[in-house]
């Protein structure tokens, strides 16, 4: 009985841990969120003020093809709130799915690569109420996600021209956190699947792409929607805030969730510390790739997550392509009054595109976060040390590491431009290949600035190195939106780093703009490789 009591408290200790580690950044993903949503209804009453243009748009998007497979529920968007559902869905799920995935694998196998877990172990706990307790914690700071995107609503709600009540608020933070807290428990049962944190976080975004899928089709013709009720996404789609508010797909997320957790706990009771259920083989096949230098080695590690962002980047930026049939029809003269706030000129197809880049650019720049992020887990993880051992010098270490991380953006721009101009194709909108080229190119240097401020947050405060790519990016899109959106703000598109990226096709990128922009790339570069041979080497 002493024992039981004992292990309460050290289990309450456990999910106190958890909720620490990951409650910041579910803090900062509370204010992204709610203020996404609340940015989309401003937006729209202020770009769509009358019930013509809103019709008007509604006829638009409904005779779109593929459009309801790619960005969601097309439904009531001649309201303020079903556009607000429409427009902000596929972001806030797939960050939210995203990001609890590596949350949960982080707390439970991260803790275990490192050895942490079996300390944990090794005290008053158990291996089902330890992992129970962890996600506990984490389901605490979803829990603060909500709260936050509820809160954020309701209070811009209060504005007559929105109209959100207190209690569709709470129905829209609650769908919102289906996402999360389904892959929470994805990533809970793949951290007991795998052995590393490696394998279990791609086992979860296997399964975050599986139900993706599953959505989209399930979008893509009314003989499929049935199969909404099959992935998170469609029992998000299905509650429907702000306009049918049905509250019933929140049960099947309840038991999902439910269900995901104990099965992780019975997991995890049932195999050893270290090791996964999936077994592996012991011997396999001699692969010498990347064994002959640091830097080949760590391209022979991070060449399979440098290939999925580049793919994603193609894959986000043929959507787009896709979404440009838009472009041909009629569309109301208050949508492109709001392209223009952006600066951009010419055609409604360049204007779009010049807009729709800005989001490739987000993506591309937030590459090097999982680069900067693999040279902390290998400092953290001591195999740097083994690395210093030998005759390698600290600047050509890093210096490799970054070059990889600069190939792996050249990359995905070269990929993101054709692959924009080829789903465009599909769908009958003629674009110039070589200016779409461009555009894609032109995202580079902006995502080099991006990894540069890493490498120098890297070389001087390590812990902060991945928070530093992300705020930075993050923070350069909504301070460029709200700058372009809002009169008033337009001075603080200066501290953007988006400010000084032309958006073509709609603009021409300036040489003298870009030359200055990689130079300011390289100068980080190299700054972040003297820090770097000037600091000791963290082990944890």
């Amino acid at each position: 009985m002493a024992d039981d009591a004992g292990g309460g408290g050290a289990d309450v200790a456990v999910g106190r841990r958890a909720f620490r580690q990951v409650g910041r950044g579910a803090a900062a993903w509370a204010v992204v969120f709610g203020g996404t949503a609340a940015a989309s209804a401003l937006t729209y009453v202020t770009s769509f003020p009358t019930l013509a243009s809103r019709q008007e748009l509604a006829v638009t998007t409904s005779s779109a093809s593929g459009l309801g497979a790619l960005l969601g529920p097309i439904a009531a968007v001649d309201t303020v709130g079903g556009y607000t559902v429409y427009k902000s869905f596929v972001f806030l799920t797939t960050i939210g799915a995203i990001w609890a995935v590596l949350a949960s694998t982080r707390l439970l196998r991260g803790e275990e690569d490192t050895g942490r877990w079996q300390l944990v172990l090794a005290g008053d706990t158990r291996p089902a109420r330890a992992t129970a307790a962890t996600l506990a914690g984490l389901g605490a700071a979803i829990g603060l996600i909500f709260c936050g995107t509820t809160a954020i609503l309701a209070l811009v709600g209060r504005n007559p021209d929105l109209g959100f009540g207190v209690g569709e608020s709470v129905l829209y933070g609650l769908s919102i956190a289906i996402a999360p807290l389904v892959f929470a428990g994805v990533g809970a049962v793949t951290s007991q699947l795998g052995r590393t944190r490696r394998l279990a976080t791609g086992l979860g975004i296997g399964v975050f792409g599986v139900m993706f899928a599953l959505r989209m089709i399930a979008d893509s013709s009314a003989h499929t929607q049935w199969l909404r009720w099959l992935t998170p996404f469609g029992w998000t789609e299905l509650v429907r805030p702000f306009t049918a508010n049905d509250p019933w797909p929140l049960l099947p997320a309840g038991v999902v969730t439910i269900a995901l957790c104990v099965t992780a706990g019975i997991l995890a009771s049932r195999r050893d510390a270290g090791d996964g259920v999936l077994a592996s083989r012991d011997v396999s096949d001699l692969r010498p790739f990347g064994l002959g230098s640091p830097s080949g080695l760590a391209a022979r590690l991070e060449l399979p997550l440098l290939g999925a962002w580049c793919g994603g980047a193609a894959v986000a930026a043929f959507a787009l392509g896709i979404v440009a049939k838009l472009t041909t029809a009629k569309v109301p003269g208050s949508l492109g009054d709001t392209l223009e706030n952006f600066g951009v000129k010419g055609s409604f197809a360049d204007q779009f595109f010049g807009v729709a880049f800005l989001l490739v650019a987000t993506l591309v720049a937030l590459l090097p976060a999982g680069q900067i992020g693999a040279a902390f887990e290998e400092e953290t993880s001591g195999r740097l040390v083994h690395l210093l051992a030998r005759p390698t010098h600290r600047a050509r270490l890093l210096g490799g590491r970054l070059a990889l991380a600069a190939a792996g953006i050249l990359a995905a721009g070269l990929l993101a431009g054709p692959a924009a101009w080829l789903g465009a194709r599909t769908q009958g909108v003629e674009l110039d290949l070589g200016r779409m080229l461009q555009a894609g190119l032109n995202v580079v240097p902006t995502a080099l600035i991006a990894l540069g401020i890493g490498a120098v947050t890297l070389s001087v405060a390590p812990r902060a190195a991945v928070k530093a790519v992300y705020g930075v990016v993050i923070g350069s899109l909504l301070v460029d939106l709200l700058a372009s959106m809002v009169s008033g703000l337009t001075w603080m598109g200066h501290v953007s780093l988006f400010h000084y990226l032309a958006l073509a096709p709609a603009q021409d990128p300036e040489a003298r703009t870009v030359a200055v922009t990689i130079a300011v790339a390289l100068a980080l570069c190299v700054l972040a490789t003297i820090l770097f041979g000037r600091r000791d080497v963290r082990s944890k």
